[in-house]
Parts: C-alpha cells; structure tokens; sequence
C-alpha cells in the first residue's frame, strides 16, 4: 500500500476531503484512506500501488471475523470437555496434548494409507502419555473430534479467500497490473491454495484416526469409562462436601479408587490388605479413606444412575461395613502399640534390634 509520503513524491497532491490521488509507474492512483481495504485491494496493494475502485465496507464490529469466532468457539468446546471431568484447572495441558496430536498428522511417516494404524496408534500413545486414566484419554479424544469441524471451517474461508486472490491475479490488464509479477503472486498463491487443500484433506484423515483411536479405547477399557463418567461428578460431589483427605485429592484419583478397589470387592479383606500396602508408601489415613468411601457409595446408590444394579450395590454396601470394622480394629491396635511403646521405651528399642 503507497502511504501519502510515497504517493506525494510521484505526483500525487492532497485535497481536502483527505484522498490521495496521482500515478505510480504510470498507473492511476486513488486512495481512500478511511476505509479498510478488502482481500482482492490487499493483493493489489503488494503490486506498490491501490485499486482506482474501493469497495466501502461495514465497521469491523458489524463484519464476520473467522479468527475470533474460532478462538471463541474453540474455547466454548475445551470449557465443556474440561468441565465434564471437573478440569477446569488443566485447559493448558488439554490445548498441549491437542497440539501434539495435531503434529502427527504431519508427520511424513504416518501419510501413507498402510500407516493409518501407526497413527492411530500414536495418538493413543500421546493422550496415555500425558493422562494416566481411560476416563481422561477418552475425553480428551473426544475435544479433538469435537474441534475439528471448526478446523475445517476455517479452512475452507481460507481457501476461499486465497482463490479469490489468485483469480485477482489471473488477468492483470483488466486488473491494470503488471504481467510479471501478476504471474509470480499467482504462483505464490497457488502454492498456498495447494498447502491449505493438503491441510484439509490431512484433517479429514487426522480425524478418521482419532474416531478409530476412541473406538479401540472403548473397546479395550468400555465399562472402566463408562464408570469413570458415571463416578466422577459424583466424587467431586463428596470432595466438596468435605470428604476425601485433606483437601489434597481430586475427583479423578477418588472415583478411580472407588472404581477399582471398592466395586471390584470380591473380599472386604483384599480391600484392606491394599490400603495397607499403600498407606506404607504414602502414609495415608484410613479414616479419611473409608469415610469417602462410604460417602461417594451413598451418593452412587442414591442417584438415578446407579453404577451397578441395587443386588451388587447391596452385597458392596456389606463389604464397606466390614472394611470399617478392620479398620476400627487397625486403629485400635496401633493406638495400642503406640502406648505401650511409650510407656516401654526399651521394648521398643529391643524389637528394632
């Protein structure tokens, strides 16, 4: 675009609405300074000077800008997928792992058609890399499917916009630029048009992987996520109703420790035998555990999904009045001990040895 400097030293004078006008390269020029300039004028204006005709258009706020309802829509979607799971505090690494899935779809080792199970593959490598529970992986995959159709409608603007270029440039005497570099924009554009359409035609792919990177996720982990949807609004339920230990646990870790060690009950004692073995490696307090246990089943039971039938929530209903009593005993004992090693110093120091 020629400023009013440039425009003024070939020739061109002021008047005094504000428009510029004189020639450039023996060309006509016209101005109008106030307006925004259109894709087809910002093409012309690469060429080092303006169209004679200008295309008035409506104030910026009244126009439709893609960029911004991309950005707006993209994070209406993340806010959905985020909080379904309660991770509202994890939207960074949510948009991370969405930009690392979006990089392998580029990659040159998985654009052959026999390499689409490769990539399927890596992309369920990604998500378990970053998130270590099925729930979570499903999830995530489920944002990037979602956000895709909004890709693609970004794309296509796109194309649509450079194509228009390009036409601009197709036929340079109607468009009173020269012939020579009307041809070298054009290639430049073409070359463009090329990548956007290639960029498209990957996404197309890049989403069929990640349908068949759920569906195999599915397959493979079906009732785990379906429990983990199920249990885990409800643990945030109990979190914030003062359960849990300290504060310090999430919705994820509680439902999956329901998951898999309370609903997976075969024996009351099991139950207890892995809480020890972890209370050594983590210190953790039985009370706590047990008293979310409890809470997160009776809100589990209480609810119109349920998830498992009335008979099973009954026989684990048991087998969580049986852990306690291990528990209160496991208590009891160690308080025991406890005393008697303070009241016998030496007894103590003995058993070590």
């Amino acid at each position: 675009m020629i400023s009013a400097r440039k425009v003024q030293n070939v020739g061109g004078e002021r008047n005094s609405v504000g428009d510029i006008h004189g020639t450039y390269r023996g060309q006509s020029i016209t101005l109008i300074r106030d307006t925004d300039p259109s894709a087809i004028q910002l093409a012309s204006a690469i060429a080092g000077f303006e169209a004679t005709k200008q295309k008035l258009r409506p104030p910026i706020l009244q126009r439709h800008v893609v960029s911004k309802k991309f950005f707006k829509e993209k994070e209406k979607i993340l806010a959905t997928y985020t909080e379904r799971l309660g991770q509202n505090k994890q939207t960074r690494q949510y948009k991370e792992v969405f930009a690392e899935l979006s990089r392998q779809r580029y990659k040159r080792e998985y654009r052959g058609e026999d390499q689409q199970d490769a990539l399927r593959d890596a992309l369920l490598y990604k998500v378990a890399e970053n998130f270590g529970e099925v729930t979570e992986q499903d999830n995530v995959l489920e944002f990037a499917i979602a956000t895709h159709p909004l890709e693609r409608e970004v794309l296509e603007t796109e194309i649509v916009q450079v194509k228009k270029i390009i036409e601009f440039f197709t036929d340079p005497p109607t468009q009173t630029i020269n012939i020579g570099f009307a041809n070298s924009e054009r290639i430049k554009w073409s070359e463009k048009l090329a990548a956007l359409e290639d960029s498209l035609e990957t996404g197309d792919a890049f989403k069929t992987q990640l349908l068949r990177a759920r569906e195999l996720l599915q397959k493979t982990h079906k009732q785990a996520i379906r429990d983990g949807y199920n249990l885990i609004p409800k643990a945030a339920a109990v979190l914030s109703q003062g359960h849990g230990d300290g504060g310090t646990q999430s919705a994820i870790s509680l439902a999956v420790t329901y998951r898999d060690e309370v609903l997976k009950m075969a024996n009351p004692l099991d139950v207890f035998e892995t809480f020890i073995r972890r209370q050594e490696k983590k210190r953790e307090s039985f009370r706590p555990y047990i008293d979310s246990m409890i809470a997160l089943f009776g809100i589990d039971i209480a609810s119109s999904n349920p998830s498992r039938s009335q008979e099973e929530l009954r026989h684990i209903r048991d087998g969580l009045f049986r852990i306690e009593i291990c528990g209160q005993i496991y208590d009891s004992v160690g308080a025991l001990g406890g005393n008697t090693r303070r009241m016998f110093p030496g007894t103590a120091h003995k058993q070590r040895q």
